[in-house]
């Protein structure tokens, strides 16, 4: 079972410089005529900063081994790797233990509209990895990165926590199934807290996340943020995510995120396995964060938690199962989540500081009279 997203191309093959297809080889120009075959090889070698590489639809293998992305781009020069139509371009590999998918060691860097899946069920940790800053992680399915459920930890996107990285923006990524295999029940117990849906442990600055849809993810939070220690010398943004059906809390902002803003946020039903909270801030008596215009309802842990008193308003609780809310409420990732006409999430959310400019579908924001709760905006 998974939530369908809808197909969108990349940007015109006439704005790209380099071309990547499952038909392609390595050894030719790497031409849109005459394609190369593996998405990292080109960045690596053949991309500048400022180039787009343009990945054909199909399905790239890398068996026992991971996609390892590390040239940069610099300031205002990116580079780009997306898929030609958002979600049809599958990067997997086979490899168990504590290992990766993707590893992104770039700076300056986009990776947008692809799949992530790891294929064995004996055990890989992370889905995409980042030890760079200046990365732009969006329009992503990540999905069945079977954990082992270690302290290693793991997740869907995971940054790396031995240096600061910064200015991440991770944007309308799904992230499902996390050690969560379909139709069954989450593998880790309710002592494994290490392995989050995305998880951005790093005391470096300006961390977006916006627009994304995490769910069924085991042993963990759906979305983790903040520094192991010591304030961040710039808030995170967790803004217009869907957080649902997780094994343990929906949304923790740890030591390092004082001053963070929670906002647009729709949190449902966690706590599947451990009681842990909807949104939960660990902080000290001077706990700066504010949480607003947020639904969350139904956490086994409670809603809220924290430490100190974060700035709370216009927050809601409404119950999904209510038929309020949403199109087609499923607690299992099968339905349809934009919300309906007359929704208690329509033009009830804030346009406060980092609040995206588009939706998880790209439509813009806001549409109608203010900005709505959760990951789409409705034309209502």
């Amino acid at each position: 079972m998974n939530l369908t997203i809808a197909a969108a191309s990349a940007p015109s093959s006439s704005t790209a410089n380099y071309f990547v297809s499952p038909s392609g080889s390595d050894s030719n120009p790497c031409s849109q005529n005459s394609p190369c075959a593996t998405p990292d090889y080109v960045v690596n070698n053949k991309a500048a900063a400022g180039d787009t590489v343009q990945v054909a639809a199909g399905t790239y293998d890398y068996g026992s081994g991971a996609a390892q992305f590390t040239k940069s781009g610099t300031a205002g020069n990116y580079i780009t790797v997306t898929c030609a139509t958002r979600g049809a371009c599958r990067i997997q590999n086979s490899s168990t233990g504590n290992t990766t998918v993707i590893e992104i060691d770039s700076n300056y860097f986009v990776f947008d509209g692809f799949e992530v899946t790891n294929t064995s069920a004996a055990g890989n940790n992370l889905g995409l990895y980042l030890t760079g800053s200046f990365i732009n992680i969006t329009r992503n399915k990540i999905h069945h990165i079977e954990v082992d459920c270690s302290s290693a930890g793991g997740g869907g996107i995971v940054t790396t926590s031995g240096t600061a990285v910064h200015d991440l923006t991770l944007d309308s990524n799904l992230v499902y199934d996390i050690g969560w295999p379909d139709g069954g029940s989450p593998k880790c117990p309710s002592s494994t807290v290490q392995t989050d849906g995305i998880l951005t442990e790093t005391p470096g600055a300006n961390i977006i996340i916006t627009n994304n849809i995490v769910y069924h993810v085991s042993g963990g939070w759906g979305i983790g943020a903040g520094g192991r220690s010591g304030q961040n010398s710039a808030p995170i943004v967790i803004s217009n995510n869907l957080v649902f059906s997780n094994s343990n809390g929906g949304i923790i902002i740890t030591n390092g995120g004082d001053y963070s803003t929670v906002t647009n946020n729709i949190v449902l039903n966690n706590g599947v396995v451990a009681a842990r909270c909807g949104i939960h801030t660990i902080w000290a008596s001077d706990n700066h964060i504010l949480e607003a215009n947020n639904n969350v309802y139904g956490n086994a842990g409670g809603d809220y938690c924290s430490a100190g008193t974060p700035i709370q308003q216009n927050n809601i609780s409404v119950d999904p199962a209510s038929g309020t809310i949403f199109a087609n409420w499923k607690a299992d990732g099968s339905g349809d989540y934009h919300q309906k006409a007359g929704s208690p999430t329509v033009n009830n959310g804030s346009s406060s500081k980092g609040a995206p400019p588009n939706d998880f579908d790209g439509n813009p924001r806001p549409q109608g009279a203010a900005y709505d709760i959760g990951a789409y905006e409705s034309p209502y």
